[in-house]
């Protein structure tokens, strides 16, 4: 890893501090939010309380029209003790175990469409796409540092955060975000390494506006294929001897998968209208800008790479070697271009405008490299000869547009619609919409939403095109076609949101371990790995209902989250029947400052063919249908307690309390993380 991120993080960390330190030490001092302001007074000089303001507001954009939407400020204390478990708050993932490794979610409602650079699918715990990533405003000078640990120098690991943002005057933000996470994992080679450095600008005005992020990020994971044997977790009384988790033998050892980022995106617009004036109170009146129209442009750069390296190859775990050598380098490269030019009328500005109107078109530009025996560039060195690479451009335009209505206090709806109308992806298509009614109900607000899609895309390049030295395709495809319909009720006054949906898939895209058996030279039969892109000709049907649904009485807390799923093809697309969550826990405050939760949770999901994990790909697969086991039917319970005072966050959790029934896998040879105390911290600094 690059040595000048510790001294960045370094630098980043002690500037804010230094910046915040005397203000820190006057509330510890006060046991206040104020910070004091000595000022003379002609015969003496007195100290003047000041009031810092802590008001924040966040929110996110769309990559293509540049949309605000209101999001939370990432403060809570609720699930905290959850927020850096590789499982997901409400442990709605499989993952390989440690911090920051790939996962994907059980809930199939939740999977996102697979994305050109699928490499970073798995790891939407630390990369942050475009409609995620936030922008703030704030009234003072904002920082949040967050550290979590646990584990032993051999097992544990470490995630530091540290977001600072700025207001210069009321319309101009701007901030960075520095995230660093290492795991050495509770197995062998199975350490995460990665470093995220991001920067941010935002301007709000009258008639013109922009959104810039810039997101730099270095990513390293050590692959180990998963144990060796199955019997160290679930049978280790017939072992020879006992093993601590680490000293478990694994399939691969030296063997890394790598990537790094540079992603720039900007959206800006310009606003047409007028003046007028409006009432603030009944002498006094102010000039309100009213946009009729506006011209916005977004332009969104990648630059993309992974590189999966062997040093050591078994010879009984691959099935096809597809180029020369004693090790494997496996590098792939993706630079792209999206540029949209658009038009759009804007709702409210007049009664008769109770919508708005967009429209654009777009140039996207796409370039891939990969290794090729056949084709000599200098792409790398291998051992036994010279690999080199070869070069691949895609080039689409396409026409889109949208309705949207996003004010008033009933009814709001958008609906979206994309084309490629030239191009690699000709004909594909893209309709998507939302709508919601708040309906007033015993003193406040039901809501019942509609979302829903009709897509026909073409597989992502890798899909259809992928070389490396022990996994090889180029293949005609057929546009995915996919739809969905689902329906979401949110009752708040009892707690409750329902969320009921079906979609069709033909030609569905997935990936599937295609081993063939082998007798090793010992005579043991044992099935090898290979992974192939396939696609689904027939219909799928997928039905999924959620049920979110908290209790409370006094201080007795007890959330629920409870996911039902049946699918008409196990083979191609597993799925457990049943994925639940359940937290029972006492909330209260000690000496009205100390907020906390004391509790236990659980997460559990029914028996399935879990899906397996390719190394050389980086990416989930279905299991090979040659040696075929099912996971799941197993509770993880922890217990926690969760703190909140004043602008400090902080727990301790004791994580799966119940080890030791020894059916603890997420999918097959990757066992779930033992029994280990975690802990994090998280501080807001103002001013």
């Amino acid at each position: 890893m690059n040595l000048r991120y510790p001294f960045i993080l370094l630098i980043f960390i002690t500037f804010a501090v230094t910046t915040h330190a005397q203000r820190i030490v006057s509330e510890l001092e006060t046991n206040s939010d104020m910070s004091m302001d000595s000022r003379p007074d002609s015969a003496t000089t007195r100290k003047k309380n000041k009031v810092v303001p802590n008001d924040i507001h966040a929110w996110t954009v769309d990559e293509t029209y540049g949309n605000m939407t209101e999001t939370v400020v990432d403060t809570l204390q609720h699930l905290f003790m959850n927020s850096d478990l590789p499982e997901g708050k409400e442990g709605h993932y499989n993952s390989l175990g440690n911090v920051g490794s790939p996962r994907m979610s059980r809930i199939f409602m939740e999977r996102p469409q697979m994305s050109r650079f699928f490499f970073t699918d798995p790891f939407d715990m630390f990369f942050v796409d475009t409609e995620h990533f936030r922008f703030y405003n704030t009234k003072s000078p904002f920082m949040n540092v967050s550290y979590h640990w646990n584990g032993t120098k051999e097992t544990g690991s470490d995630h530091v955060k540290a977001t600072y943002t700025n207001n210069a005057g009321k319309r101009v933000n701007f901030g960075g975000i520095f995230d660093y996470i290492y795991g050495q994992g509770y197995y062998n080679s199975q350490s995460t390494s990665f470093m995220n450095a991001s920067a941010w600008a935002s301007y709000l005005g009258d008639k013109y506006n922009f959104h810039f992020y810039y997101q730099h990020n270095f990513m390293k994971i050590a692959e180990n294929g998963g144990i060796e044997d199955e019997r160290y977790i679930t049978n280790p009384e017939i072992m020879e001897r006992d093993f601590n988790s680490n000293d478990i033998p694994t399939m691969l050892t030296s063997t890394w998968n790598r990537q790094e980022h540079d992603v720039f995106f900007y959206n800006h617009h310009y606003n047409i209208g007028f003046y007028k004036e409006e009432e603030v109170d009944s002498i006094t009146t102010k000039q309100v800008f009213v946009p009729v129209s506006k011209i916005f442009h977004t332009v969104k750069l990648q630059n993309m790479m992974r590189n999966y390296r062997a040093y050591i190859e078994p010879s009984n775990y691959h099935t096809y070697t597809y180029l020369p050598g004693d090790s494997a380098q496996d590098r792939t490269k993706h630079f792209s271009v999206k540029n949209l030019l658009g038009l759009s009328l804007c709702e409210g500005f007049n009664k008769w405008a109770v919508f708005g109107l967009n429209a654009y078109v777009g140039y996207e530009y796409n370039k891939y490299t990969l290794p090729d025996s056949t084709q000599y560039g200098g792409f790398y060195t291998n051992t036994n000869g010279i690999i080199g690479k070869q070069n691949y451009s895609e080039h689409n335009i396409l026409v889109g547009g949208q309705i949207i209505r996003s004010q008033g206090e009933t009814v709001h709806y958008n609906l979206n619609a994309e084309f490629v109308v030239a191009g690699e992806d000709i004909g594909q298509l893209d309709l998507n919409g939302h709508a919601e009614v708040n309906i007033p109900l015993l003193g406040d607000t039901a809501q019942v939403a509609l979302n829903a899609y009709i897509k026909d895309n073409n597989p992502s390049f890798y899909f259809r095109h992928y070389h490396s030295k022990h996994a090889w395709w180029d293949q005609e495809t057929e546009k995915e076609w996919r739809q969905r319909i689902e329906g979401v009720i949110t009752v708040p006054q009892t707690n409750t949101q329902l969320t009921v949906g079906v979609e069709n898939i033909k030609n569905f895209c997935y990936f599937q371990n295609t081993g063939l058996p082998l007798t090793t030279s010992d005579g043991e039969s044992i099935v090898t790995n290979n992974v192939s892109a396939q696609q689904c000709n027939s219909n799928i049907q997928v039905l999924s209902a959620n049920l979110r649904q908290n209790f409370k009485l006094g201080i007795l807390h007890w959330d629920n989250d409870i996911t039902y799923q049946t699918c008409t093809n196990q083979d191609v697309l597993p799925l457990p029947t049943l994925s639940l969550y359940s937290s029972l826990y006492l909330k209260f405050t000690i000496s009205k400052v100390l907020k906390t939760e004391i509790g236990a949770d659980i997460h559990y999901f029914t028996k399935y063919y879990a899906p397996d994990y390719s190394p050389v790909l980086g990416m989930f697969m279905n299991q090979n249908k040659l040696k075929q086991t099912k996971i799941g039917n197993y509770p993880v319970i922890s217990a926690h307690a969760n703190f909140d005072l004043k602008r400090t966050r902080f727990y301790i959790q004791y994580h799966h309390a119940n080890q030791g029934t020894g059916r603890y896998f997420w999918g097959p040879g990757y066992p779930m993380n033992p029994s280990n105390i975690r802990f994090g911290i998280s501080w807001n600094f103002y001013d």
